[in-house]
């Protein structure tokens, strides 16, 4: 008993700790795009009830090429359901402590977007999520028979030093601690049905391993893994033929009713039951596995070695190498995919769902290796993750935009200081005062609740839970229905005038692999990548600007004014743009064609919105001597006049 006791103290303990450090350091980041469409499904359903998002959408700052119709008429949301769902318990929870507050006398204005609302969900599904990943992962090495000593030593240098530590708690409200909890969960169960098979654990498994999907339907791959040992394990007999065949019917139903409201939404929004959006981003037959493994973009490996080490250990124990399936085919589906470097992330953030795995496996490395200075060495490779990590914090590492190694290594060394110094001077929750506390206090209380509730029906027979957990998955087939049924009657009295018909996401795609192969000289690649960016979504400046810049390189300068002349237009204003547009206009002017007015009056404009007004006014000067009723120039001359004023004005273009 004292035993027990002790155990569970330290459970408490940890999940203690995690949550104070969230108090204290946990950032609420949920905002356009990702984490902004995942809270969409969860506030669509405890407010609205229904799927049509365009009210959701509104209340977010997203971009214009971020949000588009679907074939079936209504706002797009690309990103699988299951995020959400895990998500709504929290803000059903915090909707309804304000609505109590509310009763109360309070003035609380409730609607779903606040930072209290937001903070409940982030504190709590990083608690639950996030610490629970953890635990369970580290509960399972226990289970696997490996010390406790390498379990605790693998979990806190992947829970401290490796890219699952950023969405712990710096954008902890993310599809990336669900999946991993899901992904553990589900490798605990089937542990238990190796052991003692029985249809009610298979339907459990089947249960997470479709909640997994719903979170990332790539999670589907898990299925690999009793597969394999179905299909590497002997049937003695038809009665253990049949128990397998039960066995697989009861996860495929558990998997399959879970799973089924994505498939609703999916018929609804975009008019097929398995639509599967953005599945044109993958090219199977060209993977960039070295680069997404080991690139300075974003590589898994290079920015995260201790993942590295804990796929080297499930290479060395043969009992685990069918564990590398799932992770070895996530690795290819994700390098196949053209933004393989994950677009804005810390990291590889897709196979952070995996994390369980590198736990594991980092903990059998440490088992099998019980050597000091491979405890050091997995230290070394936690610390530069972490530095990355400090350093991002710290506002001197980019991860929306590519940065080569030297630039990385300058990053963590300027801002390593900035960014331990910003955990602690810019605390989120100095910022919110009482609506931090009150949340933190408030979640705890409803996870204990939830903690309690859960063990109660897990203390009556097994029966029992299974049929309350089937209860549960019944109830959110039929809200999701009910949803289902109010989206189009939603549609009708919602504003989407301002969405286009087409997706124009992958134009950032486009421009970030074009950059990307930019700073790498690889120009000729670069260009495809810009004018692709360029025609998917022509308003954004930077592939006009990169493309210009290749043009001059290659002395084709008539191109370069032209793309030059698109990125001003789109809101290009960089110092490095303003020299290679002056250069542009000055090659346009020695050509001395019937335009020359134009391209002083225009050179005029880029040198004084680069700062140097004197040569301004001698370009719309020669402009009118050119031309000596062009317009333009002359109300420039006013306009320059005005701004050494020190009054705001605007030039005029053409």
């Amino acid at each position: 008993m004292p035993k027990l006791f002790i155990m569970k103290c330290k459970r408490v303990f940890f999940f203690l700790a995690v949550s104070l450090f969230l108090l204290l350091f946990g950032r609420v980041r949920i905002a356009p795009p990702d984490l902004a469409f995942y809270y969409s499904f969860a506030h669509s359903l405890v407010y609205d009830l229904d799927f049509c998002f365009a009210n959701q959408f509104s209340h977010f700052p997203f971009a214009y090429h971020e949000t588009y119709l679907t074939p079936q008429g209504y706002p797009a949301n690309d990103w699988p359901m299951g995020t959400g769902i895990c998500w709504t318990p929290f803000l059903l929870f915090a909707r309804l402590a304000l609505f109590v507050g509310t009763f109360m006398g309070m003035a609380i204005e409730s609607n779903g977007y606040g930072w209290f609302e937001m903070w409940i969900v982030t504190l709590g599904s990083s608690i639950v999520f996030g610490a629970g990943a953890l635990y369970l992962s580290y509960r399972y090495c226990i289970m696997e028979g490996l010390s406790k000593s390498s379990a605790r030593w693998a979990t806190a240098l992947i829970g401290v030093g490796s890219s699952f530590t950023y969405h712990l708690y710096v954008n902890s409200a993310d599809s990336h601690p669900p999946s991993a909890f899901f992904t553990i969960l589900f490798l605990i169960l089937w542990q238990t049905q190796r052991k003692n098979p029985t249809t009610k654990n298979a339907f459990l498994i089947g249960f997470t391993l479709g909640m997994a999907a719903l979170i990332r339907p790539h999670n589907l791959i898990l299925i690999s893994i009793p597969l394999i040992e179905f299909l590497t394990t002997r049937i003695r007999s038809d009665s253990q033929s049949g128990k397998r065949l039960i066995t697989l019917g009861a996860m495929a139903a558990g998997a399959i009713i879970t799973f089924f409201p994505q498939l609703l939404v999916w018929k609804e929004l975009y008019g097929a039951w398995f639509a599967a959006p953005r599945s044109e981003e993958v090219v199977w037959h060209h993977p960039e596995l070295y680069n997404m493994l080991f690139s300075d973009f974003h590589g898994m490996i290079s920015w995260s070695p201790l993942f590295g080490l804990g796929m080297l250990g499930l290479f060395i124990q043969k009992r685990y190498w069918h564990f590398t399936v799932p992770i070895l085919l996530q690795i290819y589906v994700y390098a196949c995919n053209v933004a393989w470097w994950a677009g804005g992330s810390f990291g590889n953030r897709r196979m952070l769902g995996c994390t369980p795995f590198f736990i594991l496996g980092l903990a059998v490395l440490l088992d099998a290796v019980p050597k000091m200075w491979l405890k050091c060495l997995a230290g070394v490779a936690g610390i530069w993750t972490l530095s990355l990590l400090i350093a991002e914090v710290g506002g001197h590492i980019q991860l929306d935009h590519y940065q080569p190694w030297a630039e990385m290594l300058t990053a963590v060394h300027a801002g390593f200081l900035p960014g331990v110094f910003a955990h602690f001077t810019k605390p989120e929750w100095l910022d919110h005062g009482m609506a931090s506390m009150a949340g933190y206090i408030l979640t705890l209380v409803f996870l204990t609740l939830l903690f309690l509730v859960i063990r109660f029906f897990r203390s009556k027979n097994h029966l029992f839970f299974i049929s309350a957990l089937s209860l549960g998955i019944v109830i959110f087939n039929v809200f999701s229905i009910l949803a289902i049924y109010r989206t189009s009657a939603a549609l009708e009295t919602s504003d989407v005038s301002q969405y286009l018909p087409y997706d124009r996401f992958t134009w950032v795609i486009y421009y970030e692999h074009g950059y990307y192969l930019y700073k790498n000289d690889r120009i000729e690649d670069a260009l495809e990548q810009f004018l692709a960016a360029a025609v998917i979504e022509p308003r954004h400046s930077q592939p006009w600007m990169y493309a210009s810049f290749f043009y001059e390189l290659h002395g084709w300068n008539h191109l370069a004014y032209y793309f030059s002349y698109y990125a001003m237009i789109n809101g290009q204003r960089t110092p490095e743009f303003f020299e290679l547009f002056d250069r542009a206009l000055t090659h346009m002017i020695l050509l001395n064609d019937h335009r020359i007015h134009l391209y002083y009056n225009e050179r005029g404009v880029v040198r004084a919105l680069g700062g140097n007004p004197n040569a301004a006014e001698d370009d719309f000067r020669m402009s009118l001597h050119m031309k000596p009723d062009y317009d333009p120039a002359s109300e420039n001359l006013q306009v320059l006049d005005t701004i050494r004023k020190g009054q705001k004005a605007r030039f005029q273009w053409e």
